[in-house]
């Protein structure tokens, strides 16, 4: 059989070989390749806003306030700011949300909003009032119980950070123990108004 005599590929993949002291320099094949470009100075008027040099003078730089955790980062300039913010429903509550949205062609953000114009504070600060203590002994009397958040089904509602706020001031105010178990209240005491 008369075969064709070639040169192994593999030569081409191999490195050179280096001692242990020595490090390779992987880069060495390629000098001389690029030519180098000479530096760019742009003006400080069309620097880009990450460039050392646009940054202002550490004495010049206006002091701001943190953003808190439920606030955006970005300025409420026209209902800016939009997120999708996740609540737990009830299976049950979920589903006639669901059916509610479909039927009149809604978004789940705007049954909310439906529902917070229907259902008043003090329907929602009852919910979230603490149960009283049972006295079961005579010496020393149980700790009264808050009503928590219950574990449900995640339904997403995109709310703007003014929507957000306003939610945030609602949990202060009626005493809920968070934005999801408000909503979910609100929620529920609007399409199951008999439960």
């Amino acid at each position: 059989m008369n075969m064709i005599k070639r040169t192994s590929v593999g030569s081409s993949f191999s490195t050179p070989k280096t001692s242990k002291e020595e490090p390779r320099d992987r880069a060495a094949g390629l000098a001389g390749i690029l030519t180098p470009r000479p530096p760019v100075s742009v003006p400080a008027a069309q620097a880009p806003a990450w460039a050392p040099e646009a940054l202002p003078e550490p004495s010049v730089v206006p002091v701001t306030h943190k953003p808190t955790k439920g606030q955006a980062g970005a300025p409420n300039a026209g209902g800016g700011g939009v997120a999708t913010i996740g609540v737990y429903l009830a299976p049950s509550t979920l589903e006639r949300a669901r059916e509610a949205a479909l039927d009149r062609r809604i978004t789940y953000t705007d049954l909310l909003v439906e529902a917070f114009d229907n259902v008043t504070d003090v329907q929602l600060a009852a919910e979230f009032a603490p149960a009283a203590p049972l006295v079961q002994g005579k010496a020393m009397p149980t700790r009264a119980r808050r009503r928590r958040g219950t574990a449900g089904i995640q339904m997403n509602l995109r709310l703007s950070s003014e929507q957000r706020e306003w939610l945030d001031a609602k949990v202060l105010a009626l005493g809920a123990p968070s934005r999801s178990a408000l909503v979910a209240e609100a929620l529920r005491l609007h399409l199951n108004p008999t439960v």
